[in-house]
């Protein structure tokens, strides 16, 4: 059975997924600009306050506690505003903020799967990929897993991926090519963690725009828009 679900970017690698009835927020409230990428500045914050896509979460979930990911402040704002919304880190970061390997309700599932985070200068970072389950549809977003790894070829084995949202090096890079193509067998691909225009100083979105037109095994799309929306069909 075809199941729609809508995706909205804040920054970076920030989602609000709607699926199945439900409000997921991934990695969606950071506010440190790193270089080469983008924030939730204030504007942006103003504007998602106003933005149907960031209203009333579920659950609010973080891969891991870098500042490009993950804001204490804005995340407790967020609970002051949506207190029935649950926050699922990584790290212990205030009371009742707990990580969980597996989340289960009322027919959606999220399974929290631990990753090496890319570069060898966090490799003691606690970093994990996500696995969300609903009504036998999966969306893989393995955050900022090390492109290839094989910790999540174990993860993935057995999971027919419906929808992965990748960070735009798993398309850039050959190795992340293949594994896309052998591994996680081709599915719909959101590329993004990439900046916004005034703030790419490097190159990134070019390289990411050559790389999907010249993807041909699956239908992929950018996202890398504040408050950009895709709709699709699973």
């Amino acid at each position: 059975m075809k199941m729609k679900v809508t995706v909205t970017l804040s920054a970076n690698a920030g989602v609000a997924i709607h699926i199945g009835g439900y409000r997921i927020w991934v990695d969606a409230l950071h506010t440190i600009k790193q270089p080469g990428f983008s924030a939730v500045d204030v504007p942006l914050q103003r504007r998602m306050l106003q933005c149907e896509a960031f209203a009333d979460p579920d659950l609010i979930l973080y891969t891991h506690c870098h500042p490009d990911h993950f804001s204490e402040s804005l995340t407790a704002e967020a609970q002051k505003l949506w207190p029935k919304a649950k926050v699922i880190l990584p790290e212990r970061q205030a009371d009742g903020q707990i990580p969980e390997f597996i989340h289960s309700m009322n027919g959606l599932t999220v399974r929290f799967v631990k990753l090496p985070h890319e570069g060898q200068q966090y490799v003691d970072c606690i970093h994990y990929g996500l696995l969300i389950m609903v009504n036998g549809k999966i969306i893989l977003i393995p955050g900022d897993c090390a492109i290839g790894a094989p910790e999540l070829q174990k993860a993935i084995e057995e999971c027919r991926i419906d929808l992965a949202l990748l960070n735009f090096p798993w398309l850039t890079l050959k190795r992340g090519q293949d594994f896309v193509d052998e591994i996680m067998k081709s599915p719909q691909i959101l590329l993004y963690h990439l900046p916004f225009e005034r703030d790419d100083e490097f190159g990134y979105r070019v390289a990411a725009l050559k790389a999907v037109q010249k993807w041909k095994h699956s239908k992929v799309q950018l996202l890398w828009e504040p408050l950009q929306t895709l709709e699709l069909e699973l």
